[in-house]
């Protein structure tokens, strides 16, 4: 063995090629370079960045066989970050089926926003650019987009592009006022509303008309995330099979959880719990008391240790982010900010509903579902982890997720979390349990919806119908759901799948070393955001991972 990691420059030369690519992944990062940028997609700039890519995933490949454990690790996170991206351009081809992924560049700036990125000043200068760089990005969508998309994609772009009205106009107008440059953004602000204009009349009136039902990814796409991203090796067909099997098992415990309640069934019992919320103007708070309550259990209990400095505040979502988060969402510090302050965003009921419509919406914030979240979201859950992430040992691991990957540990860990604090008492309450149990059954939906849609086994609508019935949710929530399933193929599968595997690495670990619950917490998050088989590997708790072979 060796302590020298060779694949140190490597993983450093391929983030630098990344960020100069693409100034939103620096500003995700918490790096300043390029503020004012967003990247571009034109044709030749795509054929750039797939070289590019190629060429460090060669590169990469070839320390996959490197006989210290730590450079072939670090190799693979980042094969796994160019094979993400490569999955992407070419074999889903997003850059010619998913408007949603040009309005996701475009949202670029709202980390400027939010985020102590430079001085007042200097943000407002980066907004700036970014607005006037949006004409431009919208009308490369235009020209790559291609007829017949899926009509799920569509429909969500005509959406998230109407949504964006509000950031790029009165949200970032009163941004520069708060920061004494009242009308700075005004002229780019104009221009860039007018391009969302544009490009949701190009959705509405020339991509919608003749949008396609089918919005499977394919086996193809299927194969690659499963060996490359959450490094599985069972077919698809007993992943689903495992989600079935827990769907089942989920419903029988429920129905007995009900009938210590005094219900005759679980879907009565739930109807019942979810009748008991707060006030709308409570909910944000009582999130945030939730949080306090979950952050201050995981101390006294010895659960993890937090990572020194860690932040956390629990805000309403943001008016243009609501379509896309229906419930709660976490958004984590890049691992390059000083601060690392994490942001919990709660989507209350839209304003100006009527009573019965205010009440049907907000059966989806129970009291007995904040302790779970909060849980989910903040402690033990996704802040925890992914600040954790951002101070790992090697550079390989603080960004082992980028761009939006790394979903089987990352869901994995926040799902497995949810019955870790029920086991050790914090979510113990009948009522609570059982509201966890119907998350377990939303969870073990997505398995199969998943698996089953981008194979072209079940349609959009077969899958709202799916989700809406088993998991007690109306079907606005499910049609938003199963729409971001659709857009974002392996991504639902993870949250119960890496459940599954966070699980087996416990055990794993108590019979190979037999430590306590809080060492083993604190060595698996120091792995950052790496597939648990590589993770186990890397602990000496499971074999090399087959993809992880220089013959893969």
């Amino acid at each position: 063995m060796t302590n020298v990691n060779r694949a140190e420059p490597l993983i450093r030369a391929l983030l630098d090629d990344l960020v100069a690519d693409d100034p939103v992944l620096a500003t995700r990062l918490g790096l300043t370079a390029g503020a004012g940028r967003l990247p571009s997609w034109s044709a030749s700039a795509l054929s750039a960045r797939v070289r590019m890519l190629r060429g460090h995933e060669a590169r990469l490949r070839g320390l996959l066989g490197d006989e210290d454990t730590g450079t072939a690790i670090d190799a693979f996170a980042g094969v796994q970050i160019t094979r993400r991206m490569l999955r992407d351009l070419e074999l889903r081809r997003v850059q010619s089926r998913q408007p949603t992924r040009y309005l996701d560049v475009a949202q670029g700036l709202f980390p400027l926003l939010v985020r102590e990125l430079g001085t007042p000043d200097e943000r407002v200068e980066a907004v700036g650019g970014r607005l006037r760089a949006v004409p431009g990005l919208l009308e490369e969508a235009r020209a790559n987009l291609e007829p017949g998309l899926p009509a799920a994609s569509v429909a969500g772009g005509i959406e998230y592009a109407e949504a964006l009205v509000d950031l790029f106009g009165p949200t970032v107008r009163g941004f520069a006022a708060g920061a004494g440059r009242e009308g700075a953004l005004d002229e780019a602000s104009r221009e860039a509303c007018a391009a969302l204009e544009r490009f949701t009349a190009c959705l509405r009136d020339e991509l919608a008309p003749g949008a396609s039902a089918e919005c499977a990814a394919g086996s193809a796409v299927v194969a690659d995330l499963l060996r490359w991203e959450h490094v599985l090796d069972e077919p698809p067909e007993a992943l689903v099979d495992y989600g079935r099997r827990t769907l089942a098992e989920t419903l029988e415990r429920m129905e007995e959880i009900a009938a210590e309640l005094g219900h005759a069934s679980a879907a009565a019992a739930i109807a019942e719990i979810q009748t008991r919320t707060p006030r709308l103007d409570e909910l944000v708070g009582a999130y945030r008391r939730a949080v306090e309550e979950a952050r201050a259990y995981v101390v006294a209990h010895d659960i993890a240790t937090l990572p020194p400095g860690e932040e956390l505040v629990v805000l309403a979502t943001p008016s243009f982010l609501r379509t896309l988060l229906p419930f709660a969402a976490y958004e984590p510090p890049g691992p390059y900010e000083a601060r690392q302050l994490g942001m919990y965003y709660v989507t209350a009921p839209p304003e100006g509903l009527g009573e019965a419509e205010l009440a049907a919406a907000m059966r989806s914030h129970p009291w007995a579902s904040f302790g779970t979240t909060g849980v989910h979201e903040a402690y033990p859950g996704h802040h925890l982890q992914l600040v954790a992430a951002n101070r790992a040992p090697t550079l390989a691991r603080r960004v082992a997720a980028i761009p939006d990957g790394g979903s089987l540990f990352v869901e994995g860990w926040a799902f497995y979390c949810e019955e870790l604090m029920e086991r050790e008492g914090f979510l113990a309450d009948p009522a609570v349990r059982l509201m966890r149990l119907n998350d377990q059954v939303w969870r073990a939906c997505r398995v199969i919806i998943d698996l089953e849609l981008h194979l072209g086994h079940m349609d959009l609508p077969a899958a709202v119908d799916f989700l809406s019935a088993e998991a007690h949710m109306n079907r606005r929530e499910a049609e938003l759901e199963c729409r971001r399933y659709a857009e974002e193929p392996g991504q639902a599968m993870s949250y119960l799948l890496g459940k599954r595997e966070v699980v087996r690495l416990a055990q794993a670990y108590g019979e190979q070393r037999g430590g306590s619950l809080k060492q083993f917490h604190d060595e698996l998050l120091s792995w950052g955001s790496l597939p648990p088989a590589v993770i186990a590997w890397g602990m000496g708790l499971g074999p090399r991972p087959a993809a992880a072979t220089v013959s893969s």
